[in-house]
């Protein structure tokens, strides 16, 4: 697995003006708990980012802002930090779980 951002990592890259957070958890994951700032949704599993894949360039037109992606524990977004690094965006961040963004 590709490794997790540091939180500090994380916190510089947010400070970024044009930083995108960026949930890949299911729809209903989103209803249950979601973070506390601004973030964009595009749905990406292990087997199928095609959701991502598809709004990518509509959700992130910029492709040099940092994107700080989560899911649920960070195995999705290692995989959706994959697809949008094959898109050509520069700097992706895998943020881990919602669970560990308690220092946002």
């Amino acid at each position: 697995m590709s490794s997790i951002s540091t939180p500090n990592q994380v916190k510089a890259a947010a400070d970024v003006p044009g930083a995108v957070f960026l949930d890949v958890r299911t729809d209903a994951e989103v209803k249950e708990a979601q973070l506390s700032r601004p973030f964009h949704h595009a749905r990406c599993s292990l087997d199928d980012c095609s959701e991502l894949m598809a709004k990518a360039d509509q959700l992130m037109p910029e492709k040099n802002a940092p994107v700080i992606i989560f899911c649920r524990s960070g195995r999705r977004a290692v995989k959706a930090k994959e697809v949008l690094e094959q898109k050509g965006y520069t700097r992706v961040l895998n943020a881990g779980g919602l669970k560990d963004l308690t220092y946002l």
